[in-house]
């Protein structure tokens, strides 16, 4: 009886084994990627970088914050965030668009041409102007200790500037099915 049970635990520990590399033979690739698809990957989320990119990634934490320093009444906190969003809003700008109307070298990559770059300059300049004027706005509000305000200026901000590009540079959201939509009753 004792060898039976031995023999039976080898079997079912070869078993596993000889299972496991079995399906890694055929799966390994689908699990753990080939090497040229796995930098493949890394290419496509890391080298497409633009300006609105940049300057979400940049001004999000920044937004997040003057929203929870209001909710609490740290108007100090309220202003110096506000201004890191114009800093950084002014950053991007410099980073991405040379000095003399030229797009940066992120998009002479792309294979882009000239035209485009200029008009995609003059649309980003505009939201970036909004967002910068509306920072500083929301600073400046933080300046008179009035929570209503102050949020009615960051409300501002985000519908002018955030939404309004959004609406614009991105695919619109689809329509809910009829079957998710609320019932008038």
């Amino acid at each position: 009886m004792r060898k039976i049970s031995q023999v039976f635990i080898v079997a079912l520990c070869s078993f596993v084994v000889t299972t496991g590399v079995v399906t890694y033979g055929w799966n390994g690739s689908k699990v753990f990627g080939y090497d040229k698809e796995v930098e493949a990957a890394k290419n496509i989320h890391s080298s497409k970088s633009s300006p609105t990119r940049a300057v979400m990634r940049l001004i999000s934490a920044h937004t997040s914050k003057i929203l929870d320093a209001i909710m609490v009444g740290d108007f100090h906190a309220v202003a110096r965030e506000a201004n890191a969003v114009a800093e950084n809003c002014e950053i991007v700008m410099e980073v991405f668009f040379a000095v003399h109307g030229n797009a940066g070298g992120w998009y002479k990559e792309s294979g882009s041409d000239s035209k485009a770059a200029a008009e995609m300059k003059a649309e980003f300049e505009k939201y970036l102007q909004i967002t910068i004027d509306s920072s500083r706005n929301i600073a400046e509000t933080a300046g008179n200790k009035d929570i209503v305000e102050t949020y009615k200026s960051l409300d501002e901000m985000l519908n002018k500037a955030c939404f309004a590009c959004h609406a614009v540079s991105r695919d619109p959201w689809p329509d809910w099915p009829d079957w998710m939509r609320q019932s008038g009753g």
